[in-house]
C-alpha cells in the first residue's frame, strides 16, 4: 500500500429485525454497552423496528487508517520533559532507557533517529523537536513513532489527537512501549484514545496542585517565581500562616532601579524631555537599564506605562510579552498554559499624585514624540551586520533608520546606520527580481502562507463522520434507551449502560470539536495566503505603494535575510555638500587641475564677487581649490580630507562662500568642466546587500544587488 494514501475503512452497523424477543441472559451493564454498540440486544436478541432501530443507520463509527503493513517498519524515537529540572535523572535518561529496551526486543526494526523537546509543556501543540521529528515525516523517512508513554505525544487530548491524526494521515502511526499501543491498529487506536484522557486528566491535576500552591503563595504576599519588575528585587521574608512561620520570596522596590524611574519621570515631566531626550540623558548620566545597556525609547516607555507605577500591581502570567524563552507559555487560543492571570499588589514607587502627572505626560508625549505614524521597522531584525549583531528600527522625529544592536552593547562597534527608505526600498526590490527568478510568484505565495501539517479533505471527512456518529449516539440514548426500558430491561443496568454512552458520546463530541479547530485554523491560513499572493503578485505600480505593514508580512512569509557587504566604501553620515549635490543632480562634471591661464581665468570670476582681502589669505587659494576638486572627483566627506592642501576646514568654508556667491557653477563653466572634467564621484549608500529567501521548503534563494555601477549577480 502506498503511504500517505491509505483508505478509510468503516465498521458497518446491520439491519435488524425482531420485534417479539425479551432479552433473557447475558444483560450486565457491559453485555448491554457492548450491544447496543453491535447494535444487537443482550442474550442474543435482536433490536426492533427495522431502519429506525438502534441498528438501522449503515453509518461508519470513525473514520480510522487501515492498519499500515510496510515491508519493514522504521521508528523515530521521541521524548519529551517540561523542566529544565528533568534534564538529567529520572527524565530523557529513563525514556530513552524505555525505547531503547523496546528495540532490543525488537532487533527487525530499523531505528531512523533521535527527536528530543528539552523543557517544552506536553500542553504545546508546536515543539521545535516535534517539528523537526514532523518535517521528516513529510519526507517518509520512517513509518511509526516510537515513544515511551503516551502522555510524551501530548498533555492535552487536543495535541495529542491533532498530531497522531496529521500522521495517520500520511501513512506514520504511533508505537507507546509503556501501554503496549500500536494506532496502526483498530483496537491499539481505541486504547490511544483512552490513555489520551487519562493523560490530560492527570496533567490537569498536576497543573491545578501546582496553581493551587503557587495562588496560595500570592495570597500570603508572597512572588510565585520570575524575575522582578524593573523598580523591585526579591527578598527572603518570613510570614505567620495559620500560626506556623513560612519563608517566602516577596518583592520591595529597588533603592537604585527607583531613583532612575524617578529621574526619568523628573526629566519628562518637569524638564518637558520627550523619551529619546531622556534616553541621552540617562546615558549622559550613566544610569543605564537593568541589563547594563543605554536605554532605548521603547524599553523606557514601557517601564514608565508599567502597571506597578500606575495600577499598584503586577500582572503575573502575561501574555502579551512575544515569545521568547522566558515568556509565558500560552494555549491556542492565547490562554495562559499553566493558570489564569493574577494581580498581585506591590509597594508603590510614585504617590498617586506623582504617578498621575507622569502618565499625563506620557500620553501628551504620544502625539509629539514624532514616531507614531512611522513605527513600523519591516527589516528589523533580518539585517545581519559583519559584527555578528542584527539591525533594529529607529528613528527621531519623522526620520526612520536602522542601527545595529552591537552599539548598545560595545561602544567600538563601528556599523553603519542606514536610512529606513534607502535599505527597504533596495531590499524590496531585490526580492521582487528573486520572486521572478525563483518561479510564479503567486504559487510561491500560497506555498509559504497556506500549509499547515494535516489533510484537509480527510479532516472535513472526520468532522462530518463525528457529526453523524454524535447524533446517532444522542438517538440511542434519547430514543432507543426508552425501548428497552418498556421492553423490562433492568433500570440499574440501563443506568450503568447510559454512562458509558454519554461518556463515548463527550469523546466524540471532543474530537469532533478539535477536528473542527483544524479546518477553521486552516481556512485562516488559506485565506493569508490568498491576501499575500496578491500582494506578492500586484502590480509594479502597486507594490510601490505597499504600506509598511504589508512590506513587513511579505518579508515576513519568505523569512527574508539581509547580509551586508563592505561598509568601508560607504559615504559617511552627516550634513549633506550643496556643491556635491549640484553636480550629482545637474550631472556637470569636475574639470582637472588648473594651469596657469586657467587659474587666471578663474580669478576673473571670483573678483567681482568678493573684496580684495578674500584673496590675501595666509593660505594659497589655488591649492584649496585643487583639494575642493579632488574631493568632488573621488567622493570624499570633509572628515576624510586629507592635509596636502592645507587646513580642511578653510577649504570647506572657501568653497562654501563660492557658493553662496554664486561663483561655483561660473567657476565651472569657465574651465569646460563638462567638456575635459570627469563626473563627480558619489559613493554609495548601502553595501553590497546578499539578500535570501526562503521559497520551498528545504530550498533558499539568494541574490545580490549591485553596488557602485556593477550588475547583481545571482546564484
Amino acid at each position: 500500500m502506498v503511504a500517505g494514501a491509505e483508505p478509510f475503512y468503516a465498521i458497518p452497523l446491520q439491519l435488524h429485525r425482531d420485534a417479539g424477543k425479551v432479552p433473557q441472559n447475558g444483560t450486565g451493564p457491559r453485555a448491554l454497552a457492548a450491544a447496543q454498540r453491535s447494535r444487537n440486544l443482550p442474550g442474543g436478541a435482536l433490536t426492533p423496528w427495522g431502519r429506525n432501530s438502534l441498528g438501522g443507520l449503515n453509518m461508519a463509527i470513525v473514520a480510522r487508517p487501515c492498519p499500515a503493513t510496510p515491508a519493514s517498519v522504521v521508528v523515530a524515537k521521541y521524548a519529551r520533559v517540561s523542566t529544565l529540572g528533568q534534564l538529567d535523572g529520572f527524565g530523557l535518561e529513563d525514556q530513552d532507557k524505555v525505547s531503547n529496551g523496546w528495540l532490543d526486543r525488537h532487533p527487525e526494526v530499523a531505528l531512523y533517529g533521535s527527536y528530543v523537546d528539552e523543557a517544552v509543556s506536553g500542553a504545546l501543540e508546536s515543539r521545535p523537536g516535534m517539528d523537526r521529528l514532523v518535517a521528516d515525516a513529510y519526507q517518509q523517512r520512517f513509518n511509526r513513532i516510537l515513544v515511551p508513554k503516551v502522555d510524551r505525544i501530548g498533555r492535552t487530548a487536543r495535541a495529542a489527537y491533532q498530531w497522531a491524526w496529521n500522521m495517520a494521515d500520511i501513512g506514520i502511526h504511533f508505537i507507546s512501549v509503556t501501554e503496549g499501543i500500536d494506532t496502526s491498529t483498530e483496537t491499539g487506536w481505541q486504547q490511544f484514545m483512552r490513555y489520551v484522557t487519562f493523560s490530560e486528566m492527570d496533567w490537569r491535576r498536576i497543573k491545578e496542585r501546582t496553581v493551587a500552591g503557587r495562588e496560595l503563595k500570592i495570597s500570603y504576599g508572597g512572588w510565585p517565581g520570575g524575575s522582578a519588575p524593573y523598580g523591585y528585587r526579591i527578598e527572603k521574608d518570613t510570614k505567620e500562616v495559620d500560626g506556623r512561620r513560612k519563608r517566602l520570596s516577596v518583592l520591595v522596590t529597588d533603592a537604585h532601579e527607583s531613583m532612575v524611574l524617578a529621574v526619568a519621570a523628573e526629566l519628562i515631566v518637569d524638564q518637558g524631555m520627550n523619551l529619546t531626550e531622556a534616553c541621552e540623558e540617562l546615558t549622559n548620566r550613566k544610569l543605564f537599564a537593568r541589563s547594563g545597556v543605554a536605554w532605548s525609547v521603547g524599553n523606557l516607555r514601557n517601564r514608565l506605562h508599567g502597571e506597578t507605577i500606575h495600577d499598584g500591581y503586577v500582572v503575573y502570567r502575561k501574555t502579551d510579552r512575544g515569545n521568547g524563552k522566558n515568556a509565558t507559555l500560552r494555549c491556542a487560543d492565547g490562554t495562559p498554559v499553566h493558570g489564569e492571570q493574577v494581580r498581585i499588589g506591590v509597594p508603590p514607587i510614585f504617590s498617586e499624585e506623582r504617578a498621575a502627572q507622569l502618565m499625563a505626560a506620557l500620553k501628551e508625549l504620544g502625539f509629539r514624540n514624532g514616531r507614531r505614524g512611522n513605527s513600523v521597522y519591516p527589516l528589523t531584525g533580518r539585517i545581519h551586520g559583519t559584527c555578528g549583531e542584527v539591525y533594529t528600527g529607529a528613528g527621531r522625529g519623522a526620520e526612520r533608520s536602522y542601527r545595529c544592536k552591537g552599539g548598545l552593547k560595545d561602544s567600538s562597534c563601528r556599523e553603519p546606520a542606514f536610512e529606513a527608505d534607502d535599505i527597504e526600498g533596495a531590499v524590496w526590490k531585490e526580492l521582487a527580481r528573486l520572486l521572478e527568478a525563483e518561479g510564479h510568484p503567486r504559487n510561491l505565495a500560497a506555498e509559504r502562507a497556506g500549509s499547515l501539517p494535516g489533510d484537509k479533505e480527510k479532516y472535513e471527512k472526520r468532522v462530518a463522520e463525528f457529526t453523524a456518529r454524535i447524533a446517532e449516539q444522542e438517538h440511542l440514548i434519547e430514543v432507543r434507551i426508552p425501548e428497552y426500558v418498556r421492553a423490562g430491561v433492568d433500570p440499574a443496568m440501563l443506568k450503568a449502560s447510559i454512562t458509558a454512552l454519554e461518556s463515548e458520546l463527550a469523546e466524540f463530541r471532543e474530537q469532533h470539536r478539535f477536528a473542527q479547530q483544524w479546518l477553521e485554523a486552516y481556512s485562516g491560513h488559506e485565506r493569508r495566503a490568498r491576501d499575500l499572493a496578491d500582494i506578492a503578485t500586484s502590480t509594479k505600480e502597486r507594490l510601490e505603494n505597499l504600506t509598511l505593514e504589508e512590506r513587513r508580512k511579505v518579508f515576513d512569509m519568505f523569512d527574508v535575510k539581509v547580509v551586508l557587504g563592505d561598509a568601508t566604501v560607504l559615504g559617511k553620515p552627516g550634513g549633506r555638500c550643496a556643491v556635491s549635490e549640484w553636480h550629482w543632480t545637474t550631472g556637470t562634471k569636475v574639470p582637472p587641475d588648473p594651469d596657469d591661464a586657467e587659474w587666471e581665468k578663474v580669478l576673473e570670476v571670483l573678483r567681482p564677487c568678493f573684496t580684495k582681502r578674500h584673496f590675501t589669505s595666509k593660505y594659497d587659494i589655488r591649492l584649496q581649490f585643487e583639494g575642493m576638486l579632488h574631493r568632488l572627483r573621488h567622493g570624499l566627506s570633509w572628515g576624510d580630507m586629507p592635509l596636502t592642501w592645507g587646513p580642511v576646514d578653510p577649504i570647506r568654508e572657501r568653497q562654501l562662500s563660492w557658493w553662496q556667491k554664486g561663483a561655483w557653477p561660473e567657476v565651472m563653466k569657465t574651465l569646460d568642466a563638462d567638456v575635459t572634467g570627469v563626473s563627480a564621484y558619489k559613493r554609495p549608500t548601502l553595501p553590497q546587500l546578499t539578500v535570501t529567501g526562503q521559497f520551498r521548503a528545504g530550498l533558499l534563494g539568494e541574490i545580490r544587488s549591485a553596488i557602485a555601477g556593477d550588475k547583481g549577480s545571482r546564484r
